[in-house]
């Protein structure tokens, strides 16, 4: 049985767009529709290419899909009516549809995917068919709500109001604000008027809500989601590119310091009905890397997961588990990441042929790309199939030298063309990290978590060290990547550190590339040194 979820819709709140492909309980092919169309987010629009990448990749028709399943519960009968004319219109046939609702599917995603047998889950967003977050029980293969709360009173809106507040654009710059809260004081400015957990409900004061109200459309990113009172509690806003001045550092890292003790409390909260040691999380807020270290390092939790399509691209996901399941299909865990597109030798060959590029041809790539990382080379990593969510997770990578303290300035100011403050990611051989990072679960594949560096190690790889001494780490294994892993022991044979610099293959405000002609694209216009696609190589 093949199973086709999408997330997304023709609301124009609805963003990071995607499509999702089941096979018989098992996830297959899954992209976001920002990586093919190539517009950041994608909001409002119905995930067309990312449809025909998946069922492209399982060589299929949209005859063969049996369900379309799709979250929007609350949208009534019309979006079923527009699907089905979509569907038809763009492919000429439409699958029996089935809607799920959008928490419901961030919850799905998270614990179908992580082969817990049972798990509190919590999802938190900005909202999704007028829910913000989820309390959710996991046991074998029931899953029941517990809880729904709903918009305005959202962890998400809260965050989105300070994310524009210090002069960032809300669902898209989240997580310069949280990067930016490490050089604050966490203890300068009180939130707690404005978003609480009391009474064991999540409760915002509306006070300081511009727009959002339960029963509205969603706003526009150019608006202000904010009241005046904001303004009036904490002074003006910080307008686009002015200066970050030490009072927007100290609101970014209050913010943080706020969300992180509500997020802890509702955990508490559901360890204290339950008893269950296990927790999974889905939705945007449970991006934060920051307070999931805070979480992963709480004394009763014992297994920790994160979806790591997290954003709105895991609904499509969730959607087709829960689709699967009512089914009766037997749902598998997630076991990899990688499961957008993937181009061959022959097709990249042809590709630079066609362009009439120097290009010369290397038996391994790995150590290729290792050799070049411990010179100092910032090398473009284009492999495999494209990895899901919002990090970049060794398939679609740009490369560098942990240990070289300067490459951090390096690669933010001449190859990513973005602000200086915001810190790198480092890759590890997940059976040394525990050498370079302290954090109580060691294995940590998707980049969503924060750990602290071992003091004797910040002076080692200090170009993946942020200003707190934390890193947002992958830990990376033989089995999970194995042209990635070889590379990374690859550089450890040459520099003695299993550690690199990971971060996107893109430039600020672009979404991470997809195909080989997006990969050249973006190597020649930044201030990479090297290309690494495939078995090809171009240099500059």
């Amino acid at each position: 049985m093949y199973i086709l979820g999408i997330s997304g819709g023709v609301r124009l709140g609805y963003h990071d767009i995607g499509a999702a492909l089941l096979k018989d309980g098992k996830l297959i092919a899954a992209v976001e529709e920002e990586r093919i169309n190539r517009v950041k987010h994608s909001p409002g629009q119905l995930p067309q290419q990312s449809i025909r990448s998946v069922l492209d990749t399982e060589n299929i028709t949209i005859q063969d899909i049996d369900i379309l399943a799709s979250h929007g519960i609350t949208w009534g009968d019309v979006y079923d009516k527009t699907l089905k004319n979509y569907f038809e219109g763009e492919f000429g046939y439409c699958p029996s549809i089935e809607r799920i609702h959008h928490h419901d599917a961030h919850a799905a995603s998270a614990y179908y995917a992580s082969g817990f047998n049972e798990s509190n889950i919590i999802t938190m967003d900005g909202s999704g068919d007028g829910i913000s977050c989820g309390f959710y029980i996991g046991n074998g293969d029931e899953m029941d709500v517990v809880e729904r709360f709903d918009r305005p009173n959202s962890i998400g809106i809260f965050y989105s109001m300070i994310t524009q507040y210090c002069g960032f654009t809300r669902d898209s710059d989240e997580y310069k604000v949280m990067g930016l809260s490490s050089y604050g004081d966490r203890n300068k400015y009180d939130f707690s008027d404005i978003l609480q957990f009391k009474e064991n409900k999540l409760v915002i004061n509306e006070k300081f809500i511009k727009t959002i109200k339960p029963k509205e459309s969603q706003p526009t990113k150019q608006e202000m989601i904010y009241s005046e009172k904001l303004i009036e509690e904490f002074g003006p806003k910080r307008l686009k590119n002015e200066e970050l001045s030490k009072h927007f550092q100290d609101i970014a890292a209050s913010a943080q310091a706020h969300v992180e003790k509500i997020v802890i409390e509702m955990i508490e909260y559901m360890y204290g009905k339950t008893g269950i040691k296990k927790l999974c999380l889905a939705g945007g807020v449970a991006l934060n890397c920051a307070a999931n270290q805070k979480i992963m390092n709480l004394e009763f939790i014992d297994n920790f997961y994160i979806q790591p399509a997290s954003n709105d691209e895991g609904v499509a996901i969730g959607a087709t588990y829960l689709v699967g399941k009512k089914h009766g299909l037997k749902i598998q865990p997630m076991d990899s990441v990688y499961l957008g597109p993937e181009y061959s030798n022959d097709e990249i060959k042809k590709f630079l042929e066609v362009l009439n590029l120097k290009y010369n041809f290397v038996e391994n790539p790995a150590l290729y790309a290792a050799k070049k990382v411990a010179k100092d080379n910032v090398v473009g990593w284009f492999q495999g199939r494209m990895e899901i969510g919002p990090r970049a997770l060794g398939a679609r990578s740009i490369l560098a030298n942990a240990t070289n303290p300067s490459m951090k300035d390096i690669v933010n100011q001449k190859i990513k063309f973005r602000d200086t403050f915001r810190p790198f990611c480092p890759s590890v051989l997940e059976e040394e990290s525990s050498k370079y990072f302290v954090g109580k679960q060691q294995i940590a594949p998707h980049m969503t978590i924060n750990y602290d560096v071992v003091p004797s190690m910040v002076d080692v790889i200090p170009s993946v060290v942020h200003v707190d001494k934390t890193a947002r780490i992958q830990t990376v294994n033989k089995s999970q990547n194995e042209m990635y892993y070889n590379f990374l022991v690859n550089l450890k044979n040459i520099l003695g550190v299993g550690v690199c610099l990971n971060t996107s293959f893109n430039v600020n405000n672009e979404p991470i590339v997809n195909t080989p002609r997006e990969a050249v694209a973006t190597f020649f216009g930044s201030g990479m040194d090297c290309l690494v696609i495939g078995n090809y190589v171009i240099e500059k």
